[in-house]
């Protein structure tokens, strides 16, 4: 039995996520165009995909995805805070803080993350995972979240990303995570929020990238 917990609460990996077999779940309208979701089973647990085409440059998507602090004004999610710790190169660190509606009666979500990107002329990626325990080299900074937000919760296993991939219709967005939001509410109902919440985070990247555009 503590065996089948520790494979199950195993944190997939990027390798993992890019060869596994996914599901299709269904395809959502959104104000940005239609998103399909998918599904796989990835080191024992579900992940979540979502992916559409659109008539927007690459270029601009992925420089909107990489947009830490200006998601607070264009991402519908519920940001309430969003900063940037770190950057070098390619790479950037990042924490977030997710104000969570209480009808809901789930708790408040906040992470501290690593993303690495590149970009080609017909290719950008974005891939990110957790910085560690108490927020890697940001440790007083998380410690500082905690005590201003003692009720929310740090998802344990949070590693996903984006791919833009340039097609002669315009360019594949494609979205991927995996995660253990945690908290009180059962993962039964937690998943069905994410399958939920997931087209409009892809319409929220479209959305922004084709304002940047000037696109319809």
């Amino acid at each position: 039995m503590v065996l089948f917990a520790s494979l199950a609460l195993a944190q997939p990996t990027h390798a993992q996520i890019d060869s596994a077999i996914w599901k299709p779940l269904t395809t959502r309208s959104t104000d940005a165009g239609p998103v399909a979701v998918w599904e796989a089973q990835i080191a024992g647990m579900p992940c979540f995909r979502g992916d559409t085409v659109v008539s927007v440059p690459l270029r601009t998507l992925h420089d909107v995805s990489l947009d830490i602090l200006g998601s607070l004004t264009w991402s519908k999610a519920g940001l309430a805070e969003s900063r940037v710790l770190a950057k070098s190169g390619a790479t950037i660190e990042y924490y977030q803080y997710l104000d969570i509606p209480g009808w809901t009666m789930a708790s408040d979500r906040f992470w501290f993350l690593r993303l690495n990107q590149e970009r080609t002329e017909q290719r950008a990626t974005v891939r990110w995972d957790r910085m560690g325990e108490r927020g890697g080299a940001h440790s007083a900074i998380y410690d500082e979240v905690v005590k201003a937000h003692p009720d929310a919760v740090e998802p344990t296993i949070n590693i996903g990303g984006w791919t833009f991939t340039g097609q002669p219709t315009g360019t594949h967005v494609d979205y991927r995570i995996c995660t253990n939001p945690g908290g009180s509410l059962p993962s039964m109902v937690q998943n069905a929020a994410t399958k939920q919440t997931l087209p409009d985070t892809v319409a929220d990247v479209i959305r922004e990238a084709k304002r940047r555009a000037g696109a319809p």
